[in-house]
């Protein structure tokens, strides 16, 4: 009842009026809008990420973006390594895309057991991704010290297995006013 319906409606008419089509929705389509990539890829630069155009990939959110790396990088039949517990969501792209989630002992201080992590890689030769939250895991609202971020991101490298990480919530927290 509150929703504002109308409005909204009358917002979303006047916006298509004024609406390119060739230019905004048909050109948009293929890479993403060039505004909103210019913004990443500023905003990406601002935190010492220097990004070329088309290492830019605009997504209809942030499950779309997960499915893709997922698709990237595995094949039906592989083992993705996920938290335990987990996001729902993985688990259903991992069985959408016929790929077995194996599970990883996650601790609500520090995230992912990374001694876990090392025995996996070393016992599962059909290991070929990994999927974490290491910013406030769902379901758990675990925050991975930056120091453990380091030692995951270097076992991973060691093995050359891809980390998709699932940052969705990392943007909420601000460290320098937490530390206030």
């Amino acid at each position: 009842e509150l929703f504002p319906f109308e409005a909204l409606a009358r917002c979303g008419a006047r916006a298509m009026r004024q609406l390119k089509p060739t230019q905004q929705i048909s050109g948009a389509l293929i890479a993403g809008d060039p505004g909103l990539r210019e913004a990443l890829r500023r905003r990406y630069a601002s935190h010492g990420v220097l990004l070329s155009d088309d290492e830019i990939v605009v997504t209809d959110g942030a499950l779309e973006g997960l499915n893709l790396c997922l698709q990237a990088v595995t094949q039906p039949g592989d083992v993705v390594a996920v938290e335990s517990p987990t996001f729902y969501g993985a688990l259903q792209a991992l069985e959408r895309l016929h790929l077995q989630a194996v599970e990883v002992a996650t601790d609500p201080v520090t995230g992912v057991d990374l001694d876990s992590l090392a025995t996996l890689i070393e016992r599962e030769p059909r290991l070929r991704a990994c999927w974490f939250m290491t910013s406030f895991q769902n379901p758990l609202g675990a925050l991975m010290p930056t120091p453990r971020k380091r030692e995951l991101v270097e076992l991973l490298a060691r093995h050359r297995l891809p980390l998709i990480e699932d940052d969705v919530y990392a943007e909420l927290y601000d460290a320098a006013s937490a530390q206030r």
